[in-house]
Formats: structure tokens, sequence, C-alpha cells
């Protein structure tokens, strides 16, 4: 991470600039601070804190999914709170690749179709595919250990963490420059936690894509940049 002032100097914008964040949920619970932070594009943050210290609401506020109580967030320049909810959707659909700690899978569609969404909703993250959509999704589908026989099954089919890593595959296709991830790993055995993280990285290395990774694994640090802590709240 670096300072404001020495990502200014450098040129491009920052992947996320983030200052006086703060949150709350309701006017009768102590609200959530978020450090101030500057991470360059092409970098990768591990973020860590205990249970309540706002790790899965800070990456949240960071896919403008929820609006903060005050502060500033500019993703890859920017200001995203002045846009409107579907300006936000928009740009979390063409810039941010989101792996949620619930998955957020459609039920109803297969693995394969999962995985290609991001370039039925984007035509930006269409046009970064160096092939087509359903080819680039089962190259993933393959690097994550998923069998072929799976791709054209239901996710509800498939195991907890086949779906987790469906989940990634889907965040990673079409190049996003940012990706949220919000215990990636917390369903995968050993093997295929080292291989997400390989694969997760590797590729972000390739096409200088940021990465903030949520995680109470505190082993998983060493693979990053950087990483930060969250406090507890005070009850």
């Amino acid at each position: 991470m670096t300072s404001h002032s020495e990502s200014a100097s450098q040129g491009a914008p920052a992947a996320l600039d983030v200052t006086d964040l703060t949150f709350r949920w309701d006017k009768h619970q102590p609200a959530l601070t978020f450090p101030d932070l500057c991470l360059s594009q092409g970098k990768h943050l591990f973020l860590h804190g205990p249970s309540g210290s706002g790790k899965s609401t800070f990456l949240s506020l960071m896919a403008g999914m929820l609006p903060p109580t005050g502060g500033k967030i500019r993703l890859l320049g920017t200001d995203i709170l002045p846009l409107s909810a579907g300006k936000r959707d928009g740009f979390r659909a063409d810039h941010i690749g989101v792996i949620f700690q619930q998955f957020n899978l459609v039920p109803y569609l297969t693995a394969e179709a999962n995985v290609t969404l991001p370039c039925r909703l984007s035509s930006r993250r269409r046009a970064a595919t160096d092939e087509a959509p359903a080819r680039a999704a089962q190259r993933l589908l393959t690097a994550l250990a998923i069998p072929q026989s799976h791709w054209k099954r239901k996710v509800t089919q498939l195991s907890i963490g086949q779906q987790q890593r469906i989940a990634a595959a889907r965040a990673l296709i079409g190049s996003p420059e940012i990706i949220l991830a919000d215990e990636p790993t917390s369903a995968l055995d050993s093997d295929n936690r080292d291989r997400f993280i390989n694969l997760l990285l590797t590729m972000a290395e390739a096409r200088n894509t940021s990465v903030l990774f949520v995680s109470h694994d505190r082993s998983l640090a060493q693979h990053f940049h950087h990483q930060l802590q969250l406090r507890e709240v005070p009850v």
C-alpha cells in the first residue's frame, strides 16, 4: 500500500483509495470505522480481523453494494459514492470480480453458465476474454479442478467446495481490474485451497489485477504484498 501522495505521484489512479470511511447498521450500534488505505494497481492486500470487525462489510462497501455513513471511496480513479445505484452496478460488472462468502451463484444455471455470466452482463468483460466466454470458463474450471462432467450440471447438484471454486472462476473471467474475495477458501481442502490461491494470484499478476482478500486463515498472508488487520468494534 502507498500513501495518497505517493499514489498520485505515480500517475495512474490507485485501484482502491479509501479515506475516513465509516458505516453504521443502525443508530443503536457503534459505528464501524475503517483505516485509510491506498492500494496501487496490481497489488494484493490480505485483510484479517476478529469476527465483528467489519471485514465483509468493508468488501460490500468497496463493491458499492452498501452506502457508507461517511468517508470517500475511489476505485480506479472513480468516486463511486455519487453514482446512482444502476451506475454503481454497471461499474461493478465492468471492473470488479466479487467472490461472495455465500457464493451467490444462480441456482438454475449450470456451472459453466454461472462462470460466463459476467460476460453477459458486461460487454467490457466479454471483450476482455481472449476467446469465447464458454472456452474461457472451461479453462478456469479445469484450472480449479472442476471435472468436465460437472460443467453442464446445475450448481445445486455440486458440492459446497465445488460451488466455491465456481464462484471464484466467475469472478476471474474477463480480467476485472479488482478482485474482492470474502473468505474464498473456507470450504476448500488444503490441496484445492493452494490451487486456488496460486491460480488467483498468478492470474492477477499476469493481468495487473488488484486483489483484496479477506480470510481468518492467517497462514495465507504470506502470499500477499500487504496485510491489514481490522480491530474488533467495542461494545
